[in-house]
C-alpha cells in the first residue's frame, strides 16, 4: 500500500504538534530520512503544502491570494485581512500579495476554490451586461 502525501502530511502534523522547534527539527530529520528510505523523496514539495494546509486549517489561519493593479496600501491590506478574518471565522489572515498589471485596478481574492472578484474589469463588465438588456 502507498502512502499519500496527504497521509505523510497529516502525520509529520500529528509528530509535531506541541513540539519545542528543537524537538520538531528532529523529527523532520527522521521524516525524511523515512522518505529517503521509501523512495518518497519525489512527494516533499506535495507534503510540505499540504502539511501547511492542514496546519493553518487546525490552528484557525486562512491564506488569502489578493491580486491587484498595484502594491496594496496598508489600510486595504487591512480591510482585507479583516474581511477574510469575518467571512471565514479565522483567527488569523495571512495575505500572498501579487501585482497583475492587466487588471484595471479593485483586488481579485482568492481563499481556496472561492474567488471574490471585485476588479474594475469585472465591474465594467456587469454593467455592460446591465446596460444591453
Amino acid at each position: 500500500m502507498r502512502i499519500t502525501a496527504q497521509q505523510y502530511a497529516q502525520s509529520l502534523y500529528e509528530a509535531t504538534k506541541g513540539k519545542s522547534q528543537n524537538e520538531v527539527g528532529g523529527l523532520v530529520e527522521k521524516f525524511t530520512q523515512v522518505l529517503a528510505k521509501n523512495s518518497q523523496l519525489r512527494l516533499k514539495d506535495s507534503i510540505i503544502k499540504k502539511f501547511g494546509s492542514i496546519y493553518n486549517q487546525k490552528n484557525g489561519i486562512v491564506e488569502a491570494e489578493v491580486t491587484s493593479r498595484e502594491e496594496l496600501e496598508e489600510d486595504v491590506r487591512k480591510y482585507v485581512r479583516t474581511y477574510v478574518m469575518t467571512r471565514y471565522g479565522a483567527k488569523e489572515t495571512v495575505l500572498v500579495e501579487k501585482v497583475d498589471k492587466s487588471i484595471g485596478g479593485g483586488v481579485i481574492v482568492r481563499v481556496g476554490d472561492e474567488v471574490m472578484d471585485g476588479s474594475v474589469e469585472r465591474q465594467l463588465v456587469e454593467l455592460k451586461n446591465i446596460l444591453t438588456k
